[in-house]
């Protein structure tokens, strides 16, 4: 029953988090603020209540009872070990740019005068982690997760809802993306994996 609360705590989470990343929403919030605001402090502010519903839902569940699930060790620990590497290595592969993704940038750019610039994160970038799945740090991310040796009956629900959203988050991304980019986003589609490295026909 506790596992349950965890999932629609992270349900909860997900439903607000795809509101505010809805081209609906965006188009009320650039119709609030104004253009030159919007650019200037849309995305800090997006970070700062994504990070502020994700604390609240960890807190939620750090309160709910819990039991441990399983502990491994010896050969098993070390293949989860490595599997989480992977991850991280794969995570380090894929170039981002950090303080453009939180917003910081954007806001640097507008206190000193700047002109809007694009940003790495809105450029159509296919090489490195891209090269290997079209969601490099959705997977690395769900790695470090789902191989964890040691989980609780409340993080494994933590895990399974968070990598869930992870992936049909890429269904509602990529309806974006093809917007944005047209037919050079459908020719990497058709190119490269969604989420796992599998082999394509």
């Amino acid at each position: 029953m506790d596992a349950m609360k965890v999932i629609a705590a992270w349900g909860a989470f997900a439903l607000f988090h795809s509101a505010t990343v809805s081209e609906p929403y965006e188009r009320w919030a650039r119709r609030a603020m104004g253009e030159d605001q919007f650019r200037a402090y849309h995305r800090l502010l997006f970070t700062l209540y994504s990070a502020a519903a994700t604390a609240a839902v960890l807190l939620y569940v750090r309160s709910l009872p819990d039991a441990p699930l399983y502990s491994l060790d010896g050969v098993s620990r070390y293949v989860f070990h490595a599997l989480q590497l992977c991850g991280a290595a794969l995570l380090l592969w894929t170039p981002w740019d950090l303080k453009e993704f939180v917003g910081l940038r954007q806001w640097e750019r507008h206190r000193n005068g700047e002109e809007e610039a694009q940003g790495r994160n809105e450029r159509l970038f296919t090489g490195k982690g891209y090269g290997l799945v079209r969601h490099p740090l959705y997977l690395g991310c769900s790695l470090l997760l789902a191989f964890h040796p040691v989980q609780t009956r409340n993080s494994a629900a933590t895990v399974a809802a968070v990598v869930a959203y992870f992936y049909i988050g890429t269904f509602f991304e990529e309806r974006r993306l093809e917007r944005m980019f047209g037919e050079a986003y459908r020719e990497y589609q058709r190119r490269v994996p969604r989420f796992l490295p599998l082999p394509r026909p």
